[in-house]
């Protein structure tokens, strides 16, 4: 007897293949790559107040969803980021939004996860980066926004 794959299995095959590929690119491209997780150390917790670095943000949508990586780069940019560029994911197979720092000095990457309250945040370099952070908007993008 054959089994039938669900959609809902074929689309986490296709999500993890996609995640697969961007981590064997940015390796193959001797980039670093790394899962930040929550500092040992805590810095301060940032209070409305503060001014976030400016940095150079990118959304991009990742979900399919129409709109989202607008609603998204809106929400940042009262945050006071400069959002830059807003545009599609090379595929809307994510499941989560996604924090994405394109320089080694992660802090701007750092405080648009913290602004976005995810700690889906990876490191992925290369030599024509344009952006400091590329944020890569899910379907959970709603969440992330109060």
């Amino acid at each position: 007897m054959k089994r039938r794959r669900t959609v809902i299995g074929m689309r986490n095959v296709v999500a993890l293949l996609a995640i697969a590929v961007i981590i064997g690119f940015s390796i193959h491209k001797g980039t670093a790559l790394q899962k930040r997780a929550a500092p040992s150390s805590p810095a301060a917790p940032a209070r409305q107040s503060d001014v976030p670095s400016i940095g150079r943000i990118e959304v991009l949508n990742g979900c399919g969803s129409g709109g989202s990586a607008r609603i998204m780069a809106d929400y940042l940019r009262k945050k006071h980021f400069d959002v830059k560029y807003i545009g599609n994911a090379d595929n809307w197979n994510f499941t989560e939004t996604l924090v994405v720092s394109r320089v080694a000095d992660t802090s701007i990457a750092l405080q648009v996860a913290a602004a976005l309250d995810t700690k889906n945040m990876v490191l992925i370099r290369t030599p024509e980066n344009l952006y400091d952070v590329t944020v890569i908007v899910g379907p959970d993008y709603r969440e992330r926004l109060p």
